[in-house]
């Protein structure tokens, strides 16, 4: 798919392998990456968008997407404890950002990747141009990682993930949950293999390897690959199960942000298995290391 797309993103370690996925699978498709709140403020999250297309994709375009949820609150503390006070750990590309393409305005693509709260999913879904979306977000049969009830994607906008998952009547939206990106990861060992045979392999490592370093390794051992993999399966979405069935998002109470299947609201596909998980880490890791660049 040559296409080009609106990318919500907000940089975040897991966000820049995703990112990085998508410049190996598209070529030289010029994306419109935007940069939310979400893994940091969005300050910062604008400087790791930046600095990615200056570093790795220098024809795609940014803006600068929301600093606040729909309700103006920030609910939960920034999680630096994964991704570091600048979202990087510190490790940040050797880059010039003056001169990337900046526009003031969404681009008329039809076609989103959200892989951050769904703030920007609904301003995008509001402009009434939306054909087809691939979420990062929601938890269904396991518990979330922001709280009990919710994942991180919806819990720091829950409002704007009820709404967009409602208000959804013409667009083609994927759901790719923690359900499936927890299956789908890469040990220390994998990451130490990284070949640095180029500058961008040589960046990623060294932020995956002082993720490694500086993580609290309580919570989980290995390195999850949530953003990648919802890039990885709008490529190649025969490597899930798909489910048909609407997204119900609880905004009350201390579910709020829970995410469950309603077939009563707007249809959408939600992955809820993946047939090879370990196979998908490992093309993964080859189409990022191994595949020559376009």
């Amino acid at each position: 798919s040559m296409k080009s797309h609106l990318i919500s993103s907000d940089p975040g370690i897991d966000d820049l392998v995703g990112l990085m996925l998508l410049a190996k699978l598209s070529g030289s498709s010029s994306h419109c990456l935007i940069s939310s709140f979400g893994n940091a403020p969005v300050e910062v999250t604008g400087v790791n968008a930046k600095e990615f297309i200056s570093f790795i994709a220098p024809a795609w375009s940014y803006f600068q997407g929301s600093a606040m949820p729909l309700n103006k609150s920030l609910e939960h503390p920034w999680p630096d404890y994964f991704h570091g006070p600048d979202g990087v750990w510190g490790i940040h590309p050797n880059c010039f950002t003056k001169d990337i393409k900046i526009v003031q305005k969404y681009p008329a693509y039809q076609s989103l990747i959200s892989l951050c709260p769904l703030t920007e999913a609904r301003k995008i879904l509001l402009t009434g141009k939306l054909q087809s979306a691939i979420v990062m977000g929601g938890a269904f049969r396991i518990p979330g990682n922001e709280t009990l009830y919710a994942e991180t994607n919806i819990a720091f906008d829950p409002d704007a993930a009820a709404h967009f998952f409602a208000a959804n009547t013409g667009a083609e939206v994927r759901v790719v949950p923690l359900d499936v990106t927890r299956k789908v990861k890469w040990s220390r060992a994998t990451v130490q293999s990284i070949p640095e045979d180029m500058e961008s392999s040589i960046w990623i490592k060294k932020v995956l390897l002082t993720w490694f370093d500086k993580y609290n390794h309580e919570r989980e051992k290995d390195f999850n690959l949530h953003d990648p993999l919802a890039i990885y399966l709008t490529f190649f979405p025969e490597q899930a199960s798909w489910v048909k069935s609407g997204v119900k998002v609880e905004t009350k109470g201390e579910k709020r942000g829970k995410t469950t299947l309603d077939v009563q609201a707007p249809p959408c596909d939600v992955a809820l298995e993946l047939f090879e998980p370990a196979t998908i880490a490992r093309q993964i890791f080859d189409i990022l290391f191994s595949w020559p660049v376009v």
